[in-house]
């Protein structure tokens, strides 16, 4: 466990928590973003005792998850510019301007926007862990929009009805639906992703709404990929076969890229098998 950090940014109150490994195998240092509706140190508490490149890692909770919340205290809409402003914002603050990334799902798009935004203004890229990052998971955007309106089905029937548990299945039924349905790992996921459901409705919506955009300009995506050098991207065996199948394209055009697939896991792949998860970002991060 580590003390709760707050940062007071004109449109939010961002909660963080740094963690310290003394053992390390050296001074890196490493950003761990989570997925939509999850908070930081639930998702990564896990899998920090098994890292042992970083001698710092940073967990902060995005912006309407976790212990983050607007100025206003009410939950709203949030964008993917917002998301990586709040964490740039963040980095400035803890001074780290070389740093790792480890990030999964609606975390892998911030990330990935994050190495872009800064690759635009000459910055050193980032070497990224991407865990089902969102955005990636279909080749084809048209596609991947028609995937998403499923994602903003759930969070509307959040917002419009309160009835979260019908929202959250809808959102698991989407993005796990060749999940195994065990009745424990259902309910866990459901009280996970339910602790504050409309500020997970409007994270699911600042993906689609990003997808969108790259929709209508896929020039966007693909300048995102590009400016992406050094990534690890894990899938989960029992995800969509279209997902692996573009993960396994992207590491195929893209020499320091890689991609490796877990089995018996789905898109909850953190909570699955950190464990494992740590040992592979162990030792890939040592070669690069």
């Amino acid at each position: 466990m580590s003390d709760i950090f707050f940062l007071s940014l004109p449109n939010a109150r961002i909660a963080y928590r740094l963690y310290e490994n003394p053992q390390s195998e050296s001074d890196r240092v490493c950003l761990l973003l989570h997925g939509a509706g999850v908070a930081g140190e639930i998702t990564y508490s896990p899998m920090l005792p098994y890292f042992t490149q970083w001698r710092w890692m940073l967990v902060p909770d995005l912006k309407g998850m976790g212990d983050s919340f607007h100025h206003h205290g009410e939950e709203a809409a949030v964008s993917i510019a917002e998301l990586t402003d709040d964490v740039e914002a963040l980095l400035a603050h803890v001074q780290w301007d070389d740093f790792d990334v480890v990030a999964y799902s609606l975390g892998g798009l911030v990330a990935l926007n994050l190495n872009y935004q800064r690759s635009l203004q000459g910055k050193k890229k980032i070497k990224m862990a991407l865990l089902e990052p969102a955005s990636l998971d279909r080749e084809d955007l048209s596609t991947l929009m028609d995937v998403r309106q499923k994602y903003r089905h759930a969070s509307k029937l959040i917002r419009d009805t309160g009835d979260v548990e019908l929202g959250v299945a809808s959102f698991m039924d989407g993005v796990s639906p060749n999940r195994r349905k065990h009745p424990v790992a259902e309910a866990t996921t459901q009280s996970r992703l339910a602790h504050r459901p409309f500020g997970f409705a409007y994270a699911l919506d600042a993906v689609t709404d990003h997808v969108a955009l790259m929709a209508k300009e896929p020039s966007l995506r693909q300048a995102m990929i590009d400016a992406s050098e050094h990534v690890f991207l894990f899938s989960g065996e029992l995800s969509h076969e279209a997902l692996r199948q573009h993960y396994d394209l992207l590491s195929e055009r893209n020499s320091a890229w890689h991609h490796k697939t877990l089995s018996a896991c789905d898109h909850s792949l953190p909570f699955q098998k950190p464990r494992q998860i740590a040992n592979h970002i162990n030792k890939w991060f040592k070669t690069v």
